[in-house]
């Protein structure tokens, strides 16, 4: 009898934000190994601080941020955040965190992620999708290029602690 190599990959929402400590535990094995050789090794516990202590997440989660896990055969492998907002008289979703433990890179689950985003964007009537990446990260770069996303503009954004931010903005347009 053959054993069945089938994963069942699913994207959950969260409405509890009790639940958000899950996100914050994925983020403490995978923010710092993404960032390990992009910047400075004192910038990513600063990062993290400012990105995934509870009170941040759950006061995003309150202004209306929406955070997804990405399970695989129910356990959790990544993450996603979002929200909604207008900008020069255009709706746009505004992906904000798409991570996924290392072992899941290759195997289209962060495309499955994507797809789910670009699904919401949609449900939202946003006219498009904007994200940061790294301008070093050249692996995420290329992975949504291929999903369709174009570096639209580059942006270097002070974040205190005497860091900065040197990001690429990428962009999907919807169709209407």
């Amino acid at each position: 009898m053959e054993e069945s190599t089938e994963t069942a990959i699913r994207i959950e929402e969260i409405r509890d934000p009790a639940r958000l400590a899950i996100v914050k535990s994925l983020a403490e094995r995978i923010f710092p190994r993404t960032y390990e050789e992009l910047i400075p090794a004192a910038q990513i516990p600063y990062m993290m601080r400012l990105m995934y202590d509870d009170a941040v997440l759950r006061r995003e989660f309150a202004a209306g941020m929406r955070f997804a896990l990405i399970t695989e055969n129910d356990l959790p492998v990544g993450y996603i955040s979002w929200h909604l907002l207008e900008a020069d008289g255009e709706k746009l979703l505004r992906l904000e965190k798409l991570y996924l433990d290392f072992a899941c890179h290759g195997r289209s689950i962060g495309y499955l992620a994507l797809r789910h985003v670009i699904d919401e964007a949609k449900r939202a009537g946003a006219d498009f999708i904007s994200l940061n990446v790294n301008k070093q990260n050249l692996r995420a770069q290329k992975a949504y290029l291929r999903a369709g996303f174009r570096r639209w503009r580059s942006e270097v954004e002070e974040v205190g602690g005497g860091f900065v931010k040197d990001d690429y903005v990428m962009r999907y347009d919807l169709a209407p």
